[in-house]
């Protein structure tokens, strides 16, 4: 998780998605040797607009292990991201192979062309993929079953923020009509809140409920 909300990554979120961005999906891909070359496909895919199409995620390949040209770096297309309905294969574009030392990070938009290479090598190719999605559309996993509040409240604020415990204003991801941050934010209630006060503020603003008291009156 540390990995997913790198202060270099979260600058780059910051600055090409929308306020309230979520983490779609956070999965550790080993390729092994003899590994063939994956299928060309790109990370938004599962999102039904037509290409080319605005930003909806953002992919990040963190390098654990060195990525090679024979242990079956990364490939991609540059500028596939602006493509419409054209394949790879249709193009004949020259293709970019990422290679790069155990600790690099690989960034790019969700909709370029990419895959795996073959691992020709006699050692493992690791890494781990966080990728991010605007915060109006479904992310691939269900973060919230994942990371539940229990654990969640031993995260960082960004950290839970980013897993799906925030409001995008209005309510987008409101919970039985409240906020989801009240489950893991000891501070919500004071004017100690996280950075997230002011997008918490406007959903409660649309959020907050009602109570109607013993005595039959309503209260805020």
């Amino acid at each position: 998780m540390r990995l997913a909300i790198h202060p270099r990554i979260v600058e780059i979120a910051n600055a090409v998605l929308m306020p309230n961005w979520l983490l779609s999906t956070l999965q550790s891909i080993r390729l092994h040797p003899g590994e063939s070359e994956q299928p060309w496909h790109s990370d938004d895919l599962f999102y039904h607009w037509p290409r080319p199409r605005p930003l909806l995620a953002l992919s990040c390949i963190w390098a654990l292990e060195p990525f090679t040209a024979t242990n079956g770096a990364t490939q991609l297309i540059a500028d596939s991201h602006r493509w419409a309905a054209q394949h790879p294969d249709q193009m004949g574009k020259p293709v970019v192979t990422a290679e790069m030392p155990a600790g690099s990070v690989l960034v790019f938009d969700g909709a370029l062309w990419h895959r795996g290479g073959a691992n020709r090598s006699a050692t493992t190719r690791l890494c781990v993929s966080p990728q991010y999605c605007q915060p109006w559309l479904r992310p691939q996993e269900s973060q919230l079953l994942i990371v539940r509040p229990e654990l969640a409240r031993t995260y960082p604020p960004l950290a839970r923020a980013v897993l799906g415990y925030s409001i995008h204003p209005p309510f987008i991801g409101q919970v039985d009509g409240m906020n989801p941050q009240r489950l893991v934010d000891e501070q919500y209630h004071s004017h100690g809140r996280t950075h997230l006060h002011q997008a918490a503020a406007a959903a409660d603003a649309v959020l907050l409920r009602p109570q109607v008291l013993p005595d039959g009156s309503v209260a805020r």
